[in-house]
């Protein structure tokens, strides 16, 4: 189904997180202590619609499926989550604070410990400088057009993953992410491998992605998440090399400016924004540089190895065997 998108939505389904505090190395697991639901029953695990790191793109002007960073059009990382809740919903700061900010799409409540929890596409009922209490304050209602709350925490310039380990809870996920396909990156989005024929100036990409912790309903029934982690490695003869993250997105977020380091081009979000219109009900696509170079290694026969998890370490992988080089003549 195909509709066109106002636009305001263009600019709210891509950059909710691209002008907030990001990017950081990945630190060890806090010392805080875990944090329940921003919405009613707090003790129970809601359903998640958009994950950490997730893509987001608008490439309005471009046709369909074409992204990349030499293209009229713009992207950003997911900073947090989308915690699905019906119109209405009133919601509650996770942890009691300050609020710092009241906007009119967004509520930023700083906590004793300094970190920084945002709550976006709330009709706000709380006023800036206002102390509240988690599961008792409410500071904002979700607004009708987006049906679900996006909240990020943030610590200096640290972005956490709200679900990784010791953060939101309760939260369990026993679903597993899956892997496409193995393809060439050639700048101008991703081609099938001809005979599993890598040449040298070729760049492997991977399409992965993770059913939701939870079904979800409406609008995001049946649409892909990221993975938490893609890692690969090479198996030429018997020895092979150690397993090479492609993208981690477990604590925190990387560098914005890394973003087409980590996505290769033809990667595009859930409901994606060409043409001045906006895919309702079309899945994102999610393609993943592996940054392994054929001019560096002997030519030959070698299989690649690609391994994905969730963030309860949940895996999948596949295997691909590659001619990395020129082919062989025939016989």
């Amino acid at each position: 189904m195909v509709r066109l998108c106002p636009k305001r939505l263009f600019l709210a389904i891509l950059l909710v997180g691209a002008f907030q505090a990001g990017g950081g190395q990945a630190l060890a697991y806090p010392s805080w202590k875990p944090y329940h639901w921003p919405v009613k029953p707090f003790t129970i695990q809601h359903p998640v619609q958009a994950a950490f790191g997730d893509p987001r793109t608008l490439y309005p002007i471009q046709p369909f499926g074409r992204t990349g960073p030499n293209l009229t059009g713009a992207s950003s990382f997911h900073n947090g989550v989308d915690i699905t809740a019906a119109a209405g919903t009133p919601v509650y700061p996770v942890v009691s604070g300050k609020v710092t900010k009241a906007q009119p799409d967004l509520i930023s409540v700083t906590t004793a410990d300094g970190r920084i929890f945002q709550y976006y596409h709330l009709d706000r009922t709380i006023k800036l400088g206002a102390r509240v209490t988690a599961q008792r304050t409410v500071i904002g209602r979700v607004k009708t057009k987006y049906c679900h709350v996006h909240m990020a925490e943030i610590d200096g310039t640290v972005v956490h993953n709200p679900l990784a380990p010791g953060h939101l809870t309760p939260y369990t996920d026993w679903t597993k992410p899956t892997i496409a396909g193995v393809y060439i990156d050639d700048g101008g989005g991703p081609r099938a491998l001809v005979a599993n024929h890598v040449g040298s100036r070729d760049r492997l990409v991977v399409a992965a992605s993770d059913p939701p912790a939870r079904p979800l309903t409406g609008t995001y029934a049946g649409l892909p998440q990221v993975p938490a982690v893609v890692e690969w490695r090479l198996i030429h003869g018997g020895p092979y090399t150690h397993w090479t993250a492609a993208a981690d997105f477990r604590l925190t977020e990387p560098p914005r400016r890394g973003f087409w380091q980590i996505y290769a081009p033809g990667t595009y979000q859930n409901l994606p924004v060409f043409d001045h219109r906006c895919f309702m009900t079309t899945p994102g696509r999610y393609l993943f540089r592996l940054g392994l170079n054929p001019a560096r290694l002997v030519a030959g026969n070698y299989r690649l190895q690609v391994r994905v998890s969730d963030i309860r370490k949940n895996p999948s992988s596949f295997s691909w065997p590659l001619q990395i080089g020129k082919p062989k003549p025939p016989e």
